[in-house]
């Protein structure tokens, strides 16, 4: 996949618009506010659309100095359909949008999965190796958000860890 390369007008846009989604996130989280999908109109200003809420357990670390390259994608996970095992050169949040994926990692000898359903989230740190599959019989969608040094891939493929094989 290759990432797009912001442009500085486009740079200025987004900052104006990073303060109005801000907003609409904190009164969506104080019970206020829209539902993903609820259009909220700015008294002046864009109107906002949030495309999905969830919950994500921490912590969260996002560390990045220099310029970063910032890209959400929507991935859609058939029945069966795996990811591989990858990790990433920067930090990830994904959302579940509709079904559930299973998460797996290897930790202390052992490998560890999740279900992750609708409405909740993960963060994946950079290097962190893990895989995320839809072992159900729906079709299920993430949103992620790649945070990665420019030039960087969004994912590299590893083999799979001792402790899952």
């Amino acid at each position: 996949m290759r990432l797009p390369i912001p442009t500085r007008g486009a740079l200025v846009a987004g900052a104006a618009l990073t303060a109005a989604v801000a907003a609409a996130l904190v009164f969506s989280s104080l019970g206020g506010g829209p539902a993903a999908g609820a259009t909220t109109p700015a008294a002046s200003g864009p109107s906002i659309t949030p495309l999905a809420a969830a919950l994500v357990s921490g912590p969260i670390d996002i560390d990045r100095k220099g310029r970063s390259n910032v890209v959400t994608v929507r991935i859609d996970f058939q029945p069966g359909d795996t990811t591989g095992w990858h990790f990433h050169p920067g930090p990830v949040l994904v959302q579940v949008v509709s079904g559930a994926v299973t998460l797996s990692h290897a930790a202390h000898g052992r490998c560890l999965s999740d279900v992750v359903r609708a409405g909740h989230g993960f963060f994946e740190a950079p290097g962190a190796v893990h895989v995320a599959a839809n072992r159900r019989q729906d079709p299920a969608a993430v949103y992620a958000t790649f945070v990665l040094p420019p030039g960087a891939p969004p994912a590299v493929s590893v083999p799979v860890p001792a402790a899952c094989r």
